[in-house]
């Protein structure tokens, strides 16, 4: 049985869950101006974030992913420790260069590594993870274990809903005039990631309360006659999670509901209060 290494990058938001230390995360990193740099989670977590950027919101924070030489040495560490193989598995290819990153890095390692493109982040990627993890322990071969990820992949969805359309705009996910009108008219976009793994616009809706309740219906219509994990992401919204998840148990009084936070790498696109409810639909 070979020996399988699993990896996940930082957006996944691990850290916030209860997860086998033998996973290794690959950290983005977070930049406040040209002079300030955190690892996420390990210099700056999500409390700490989302404090700082409501404190001073003009304080626009971008990320960048790990960088080559750090995912060199990790890779070369695991070979050291006899791993034979990694399988890495990422933050949608739409929303980030890591994929491609990883997938160049392995020629450059002797151990044979896998990428994965999760096309998601946030709990909906950390479960890819830990089921990966899970059939490793097994004894299940890569392909094996992607195979069973593609299927989870293929039956996940998220909705989600942002206080503010500033980071979006400020970080390329929203054009600049879409940004202003929307600040103008107080609309808020009810945004999704779906099969093709990038962050789109469903509808336009004039207050925050009402795209609340838009992802609620969305996330009932789609569930309402299937099996599904149910996940809430968060960017430090305790007070909208606590809404949400009476309203899940209202209509699903058996559900269980997985809340997790949004790490602060992805919460810089967010920013504070967003949040999104996604399903897993899973076999009876």
């Amino acid at each position: 049985m070979k020996k399988i290494a699993i990896l996940a990058c930082s957006n996944a938001g691990l850290d916030y869950l209860d997860y086998p230390k033998d996973i290794r995360i690959l950290r983005s990193v977070i930049h406040f101006g040209t002079d300030e740099s955190y690892n996420d989670f390990i210099d700056m977590d999500a409390k700490t974030f989302y404090e700082r950027i409501k404190k001073d919101p003009n304080d626009i924070p971008k990320t960048s992913y790990v960088s080559i030489g750090k995912m060199i040495e990790t890779f070369n560490d695991l070979e050291k420790e006899g791993y034979e193989e990694a399988l890495v598995i990422v933050i949608s290819s739409e929303l980030s260069g890591l994929y491609e990153a990883v997938k160049r890095t392995a020629s450059e390692v002797n151990i044979k590594v896998t990428a994965f493109d999760s096309k998601t982040l946030a709990y909906g990627q950390a479960y890819m993870v830990l089921e990966a993890h899970r059939l490793a322990e097994k004894g299940k071969s890569v392909n094996e274990i992607v195979k069973h990820l593609e299927k989870i992949r293929d039956h996940d969805m998220i909705y989600f809903a942002v206080d503010t359309l500033l980071y979006l705009v400020k970080n390329g996910r929203l054009s600049k005039l879409q940004g202003t009108l929307g600040t103008m008219l107080q609309l808020k976009p009810l945004l999704f990631i779906g099969d093709s793994g990038k962050v789109e616009t469903l509808e336009k809706i004039r207050t925050t309360h009402k795209a609340h309740m838009r992802v609620l219906e969305k996330y009932i219509e789609d569930t309402k006659d299937k099996h599904v994990i149910t996940y809430i992401s968060h960017a430090h919204a305790d007070d909208y999670v606590d809404w949400f998840k009476t309203k899940i148990k209202e209509a699903f009084p058996e559900r269980e509901v997985v809340v997790a936070y949004l790490t602060p790498v992805v919460g810089a696109h967010t920013g504070p209060k967003g949040i999104g409810i996604g399903y897993i639909e899973i076999e009876k």
